[in-house]
């Protein structure tokens, strides 16, 4: 049996990045943030929240928990949250 070593070592990108294009600014804006509910990511979500709710002088911040971070959301919460916010982030990852 052969073993085959891939090497993940590559030179840096060259490809330039932007920014994606809002359809309207984020000052007066209701965003969510989902909590997956991995270890300590509402202490992130939180400060997420906190940090966008300065800089941008958003109308809200909705933060929702998810019940499990191995499963997405259902059907009704993905509609209250689109019904209820301009802009939605979802995180923790590892």
């Amino acid at each position: 049996m052969s073993i085959i070593v891939y090497n993940p070592t590559n030179g840096p990108s060259v490809k330039e990045k932007t920014m994606a294009k809002r359809n309207h600014p984020l000052e007066n804006s209701v965003i969510g943030l989902i909590d997956n509910g991995k270890k300590n990511s509402n202490v992130v979500i939180e400060r997420a929240a906190f940090g966008l709710k300065n800089k941008y002088k958003l109308k809200e911040v909705y933060i929702h928990n998810k019940k499990s971070f191995s499963h997405g959301l259902n059907p009704a919460e993905a509609k209250m949250l689109a019904e209820k916010c301009d802009f939605i982030i979802t995180g923790v990852g590892d």
